[in-house]
């Protein structure tokens, strides 16, 4: 990727620009007044390392803390803005209570874990935490559990906040809050990359939904990702709390033969999924990628930025809600968003089940097997609800072999392949979000009266198809100029 024009403040970094380049991982030279700039990894051709992972612990003695010590290295830089005094008091009386009131509940176990390490105010007390966990819960409940350290390096969190501060158009210093905070444009938008990366590891540690085999817990730099070594089942029907008896249910079935996936695959897709990431911000952060009138534009960064994020927690929803509509509506958000991230990763191609038939093939010829057995699953199950989608036009009047008849722009009959019809009928559906915004046609009420409006609870996943994608194919987010 060349480098391209970048204009830099002269009150960034405490009015030495020059020192914008090392700050935030880009190779930026002085070029007429102003600057030039790439990313140091286009021009070195090596791994980014904006997020990284390792493995914690020592396989054969998970409770020696010396198997921990790499937390201690790598989160103590943030134990002056970490949790605040008497978290952990208040982490420690919450996994009692759980404790006492659930004590052979799993999911209670882990929820107390997750206070404990949230709740430890310096990093140097994580291992005994890290430690005690793993060996506890290996030996009880979950004999092939393993803990990871996946780490947001701050040269990823620089790149969003110098995109963030440039909003700031000129060379006026952004404006400080009532509180006295600068730098803090759209921050609460993505915080997400600072703290816990929710957005974009909750969708994979529920890559096997209703199943889960993952459970994370956010410190400021990274995030504890404990692997279960399986795939263990939802709570049961009953196990509801009166919000949960409010819920349009979406009656989703499990998928099948996932308790028979080997412990060694969770390891690979979480490298995998962590390995592809870095790539995606990678491309995201590229200044040659926001290019307006031949100079990178920070407003376009940010808006970019702000999408994919948004996209993920839209994943992240169809991934840990069992309600139906709330699924429904992160669907279209997700679909709608793509074309945010490439132009051609449109909703149209998104619910075209040829298109998806072609996605999901190249995943299963790119993705490594044992990564394909994790993530591939709820792929699959999405192709199959897109094509019986099909199914549910029911008219003898319209349904011709293969088709449909439906009215064309000026009230003709036409006959309209049956894959094209149910693409265009979850346009209809995804029209209705948004109060019929564009004026109901003739076709669109043939397509309302035809079908009968039975839709598989897992035509949701097309959104975790789409992310998918984009993550096994990063170069998707290369731009070109305007």
């Amino acid at each position: 990727m060349d480098p391209v024009p970048i204009h830099v403040a002269n009150w960034f970094l405490g009015g030495v620009p020059d020192d914008m380049g090392s700050f935030v991982g880009w190779e930026l030279v002085r070029n007429s007044g102003d600057f030039v700039g790439r990313n140091e990894e286009s021009v070195e051709g090596s791994k980014p390392n904006l997020v990284r992972w390792s493995r914690l612990g020592l396989e054969t003695d998970p409770s020696d803390e010396r198997g921990y010590q790499r937390v201690v290295e790598r989160l103590s830089k943030y134990d002056a803005i970490g949790p605040a005094p008497g978290s952990w008091e208040r982490a420690v009386r919450l996994q009692q209570t759980l404790l006492e009131r659930h004590p052979t509940e799993a999911v209670q176990a882990l929820a107390g874990f997750r206070a404990l390490v949230v709740g430890t105010e310096e990093a140097k007390d994580l291992p005994a935490v890290l430690a005690g966990a793993t060996a506890g819960l290996r030996e009880v409940v979950f004999p092939h559990a393993a803990m990871y350290l996946v780490e947001s390096t701050e040269r990823l969190g620089r790149r969003y906040g110098v995109a963030r501060a440039m909003l700031n158009v000129g060379d006026r210093p952004p404006e400080p809050t009532a509180d006295g905070d600068t730098f803090t444009s759209s921050l609460k938008l993505m915080e997400d990359i600072n703290v816990g990366l929710g957005a974009y590891l909750e969708p994979l540690v529920t890559s096997l939904s209703p199943h889960v085999w993952a459970t994370t817990a956010p410190r400021l730099g990274g995030v504890l990702v404990f692997t279960f070594g399986k795939a263990v089942e939802p709570r049961p029907l009953l196990d509801l709390d009166l919000l949960a008896l409010s819920e349009r249910s979406a009656q989703i079935e499990p998928l099948k033969d996932v308790r028979d996936i080997q412990h060694t695959a969770f390891k690979a897709a979480l490298r995998w999924w962590v390995d592809r990431l870095d790539l995606v911000f990678s491309h995201l952060t590229q200044p040659a990628n926001y290019l307006v009138d031949g100079q990178y534009h920070p407003p376009s960064a940010v808006e970019r930025l702000l999408t994919f994020e948004q996209l993920c927690r839209s994943i992240q929803v169809i991934g840990s809600s069992r309600d139906g509509h709330a699924r429904r509506l992160a669907l279209f958000h997700t679909l709608d968003s793509l074309a945010g991230l490439n132009r051609t990763l449109t909703r149209d191609r998104a619910t075209t089940l040829s298109k998806m038939e072609a996605v999901l093939a190249d995943l299963e010829a790119v993705l490594p097997v044992d990564v394909q057995l994790v993530l591939l699953p709820r792929a699959r199950a999405a192709v199959q609800a897109l094509r019986n989608l099909q199914d549910g036009f029911f008219m003898p009047s319209r349904l011709r072999d293969g088709g449909v008849m439906l009215p064309d722009k000026n009230g003709i009959d036409v006959f309209v392949p049956l894959a094209t019809a149910a693409r265009e009928w979850l346009t209809v559906l995804r029209n209705s979000q948004h109060g019929m915004d564009k004026t109901p046609t003739a076709r669109t009420r043939a397509l309302l009266a035809a079908h009968t409006g039975a839709l598989a609870p897992r035509i949701t996943d097309l959104a975790w198809l789409a992310l998918l994608e984009v993550l096994a194919h990063p170069e998707l987010l290369i731009r070109r100029g305007r």
